[in-house]
């Protein structure tokens, strides 16, 4: 059955976000080979959400958090450590460094088991917007890193990511696990265009632009709607697509109001239908997506498999695999510089074509890919962790 792998992440179904996103790839591609569980938190039975995958899914206990997430709480949950002694794991994979990731590692060196620890957030930006002080944003951050420095192996998404990690005080080996998409070009595509067509009256416009993401201030969505303001005073048509729901929603709607935008922009809401969400990548000219927050730009991927290029702002994360005017465009990270290239972009609809056919050519990267790599590196850390193993016996 290959290898018997346990992953740990304090964010899974229902909440939605690109951690969430990863780990239920992950866990789809290796359970296909491999004996596979995933540790969760537990959701409250009167939300109606019920577990329906292909592969094994412990729920742990767990009380309210913030933004809709739960806290787990591993160290109440006796039946948790029964079952992991019982299963005898040949390796624990941490998706996250909160309640379960530190659990995790505890477990991990309690029974004997290697443990893997991916960072897939900048993590400090994060803290500091909920908790406001710098000073303890850094004492948060320098706890949560205490994942990372007992694990057996560190791993990240990007280049830029592992220098996050560098910043926060980690100074050991880190492997890179690029992210990947189940999506692939439907043969459906014309039926999928109508549907979002039909749904936001559509059909026959031109300029039509994509957002896809968590509604948060940090994703940079003030600054497409600022430059879409550039474009509209300059009497260029258009119409921009956000999708996603999150906890600056109310006030990215009230700047879209107040910048006269109402007529142009279209606030979807979540789309938890990925098929429907196909369509909408479809249907768009181009993705703006100028986070400078994301690790790895998990939509830009997916806007590639469906030969939609990305606009993105230099020398981040998700730039790293662009070329500008190759596969993808990029800009700095100014109300003037993407307006400017935006307007530029659309100026030349059949270049933009063969842009988004270079970006579906080099960028896009199947989940059974990055799986193949994920498998490898384990039976490479199960290998090296044997081996310390019997070299301490020996001492």
């Amino acid at each position: 059955m290959g290898l018997k792998v346990v992953e740990f992440s304090d964010a899974y179904f229902p909440s939605i976000d690109g951690v969430v996103n990863v780990v239920n790839n992950y866990m789809k591609v290796l359970s296909k080979e491999n004996d596979c569980t995933l540790v969760v938190p537990k959701y409250p039975e009167k939300l109606g959400y019920v577990d329906n995958e292909p592969f094994k899914i412990f729920r742990c206990k767990s009380m309210r958090g913030m933004e809709g997430y739960r806290l787990a709480l591993p160290g109440k949950d006796k039946e948790l450590e029964e079952f992991l002694r019982k299963e005898k794991f040949d390796l624990i994979h941490v998706h996250s460094p909160f309640g379960l990731g530190k659990y995790a590692i505890k477990i991990g060196k309690k029974l004997g088991i290697p443990v893997v620890a991916t960072m897939h957030t900048k993590y400090y930006d994060d803290i500091l917007r909920i908790v406001k002080l710098r000073t303890i944003a850094k004492i948060v951050l320098h706890n949560l890193m205490k994942v990372y420095k007992k694990a057996d192996s560190v791993w990240t998404v990007s280049g830029g990511a592992c220098q996050s990690l560098r910043n926060y005080g980690y100074d050991g080996k880190v492997t890179i696990i690029p992210n990947g998409t189940e999506l692939k070009y439907p043969k459906n595509a014309k039926e999928l265009v109508e549907k979002v067509n039909k749904e936001h009256k559509l059909e026959g416009k031109k300029n039509v632009f994509l957002f896809i993401g968590r509604l948060a201030l940090y994703k940079n969505v003030e600054l497409i709607l600022n430059s879409l303001k550039v474009l509209k005073d300059r009497k260029i048509d258009f119409t921009m697509l956000i999708v996603g729901s999150g906890f600056d929603e109310k006030k990215l709607k009230n700047l879209s109001t107040e910048l006269g935008l109402d007529e142009n922009v279209i606030f979807v809401g979540t789309v938890r239908d990925r098929t429907l969400l196909q369509g909408y990548y479809l249907r768009s000219d181009l993705m703006l997506f100028p986070s400078l927050f994301d690790t790895s730009g998990l939509v830009t991927i997916e806007a590639a498999t469906h030969k939609l290029p990305t606009l993105a702002i230099k020398n981040t994360c998700v730039a790293e695999n662009i070329e500008d005017e190759k596969n993808g465009f990029l800009a700095e990270n100014t109300v003037e510089s993407y307006s400017t290239k935006l307007a530029k972009i659309i100026e030349t609809p059949k270049k933009l074509k063969e842009v988004g056919l270079e970006a579906y050519n080099t960028l896009q990267r199947s989940w059974e890919m990055v799986c193949a790599d994920v498998v490898k590196n384990y039976k490479k850390v199960i290998k090296e962790y044997k081996q310390k193993q019997k070299e301490k016996q020996k001492k």
